[in-house]
């Protein structure tokens, strides 16, 4: 006689933010460009952009997701967001990039944590219209459990 061994008790997908999407800090010149950070949290640019070494440090985000190993999860997002400046000007943040696939299969135990850090693009634009201050706001990314 043989006899297969049951399936896991499903557990729900949790997600927890343990760190933020930080680009640091940087100005611009007459023609703008943009801060790239990848999912490792190196810092990059393009344009008009000088990085700067003091004030907040640069990060990619990362999510601690928890699942049954094998569970397929789907990272859903819009295409860009909005970042307001404590001076009422905005940027937008796209091009997110990820450490795993947007689909991808959990592999940690359930008990233990699936890391996913997650990097973007901050498109800014000149100083007339991206003027100094602090900009911030809200990145949603949607775990889709399969």
């Amino acid at each position: 006689m043989y006899s297969q061994e049951n399936p896991p008790i499903p557990i729900e997908v949790k997600v927890r933010t343990a760190r933020f999407l930080n680009f640091g800090s940087f100005t611009i010149g007459n023609s703008g460009g943009t801060v790239i950070v990848d999912p490792n949290g190196q810092r990059t640019k393009t344009g008009d952009v000088i990085l700067l070494n003091l004030g907040s440090t640069v990060s990619s985000a990362m999510y601690e997701v928890t699942a049954n190993p094998g569970t397929l999860i789907t990272i859903s997002h819009d295409l860009n967001f909005v970042l307001s400046g404590s001076n009422g000007d905005y940027v937008n943040v796209d091009n997110l990039t990820y450490s795993v696939n947007k689909t991808f299969i959990t592999t940690a135990a359930s008990t233990s944590i699936n890391e996913i850090e997650v990097g973007g693009t901050l498109n800014v634009g000149n100083l007339s219209y991206n003027r100094p201050g602090a900009y911030s706001g809200t990145i949603t990314l949607t775990f889709i459990q399969q």
